[in-house]
């Protein structure tokens, strides 16, 4: 799934980068044989926390909008990611990628990358939605299919594997 993932990014002309977040050294070298850039999180965070601690330390290097979609969401493709980067930042400055089945959120865009806190896991598109809300940030949901599929199951990956990739 990495190496999908990483190469269906490095055909995005509107990208300017991918960054791999981890504690797992394994991983991260993998990461960077295929053209990552790494964050090495020290100790296990957990998604959430080493999400946001990322967002921190790039947008303090002048990064000013970053898409974070979590390593379980093998179907990207290059078009859509592009279609997502499309989106204007003033006008909608969070971007939420709903799951197939509409309650999880599988890739979020942020401008800045730290306007709200990172809330992945469970039914977090609702929780991002009431958290933008509640702090008077425009958000937009958009549905793309390559971004439905993230593998949590087995039935996850029976779909993956039908899927062909």
């Amino acid at each position: 799934m990495l190496s999908d993932m990483i190469a269906a990014l490095g055909r995005c002309r509107a990208l300017d980068r991918t960054v791999v977040v981890s504690a797992d050294p394994t991983l991260l070298a993998e990461a960077e044989r295929l053209g990552a850039d790494t964050i090495d999180e020290g100790r296990p965070r957990g998604l959430n926390q080493a999400v946001e601690m990322a967002a921190g330390l790039l947008e303090r290097r002048g990064v000013s909008r970053l898409l974070t979609i979590p390593g379980d969401v093998p179907l990207i493709e290059p078009g859509e990611v592009e279609a997502l980067l499309a989106t204007d930042p003033r006008r909608h400055p969070v971007v939420l990628v709903p799951s197939a089945a509409g309650t999880g959120t599988n890739a979020l865009l942020a401008s800045p990358p730290t306007i709200i806190r990172p809330c992945f896991e469970g039914h977090s598109l609702e929780a991002y939605q009431r958290t933008c809300r509640a702090a008077g940030i425009e958000s937009l949901v958009l549905p793309l299919a390559g971004f439905a599929l993230d593998v949590d199951t087995i039935e996850d990956l029976e779909c993956l594997a039908r899927s062909g990739n």
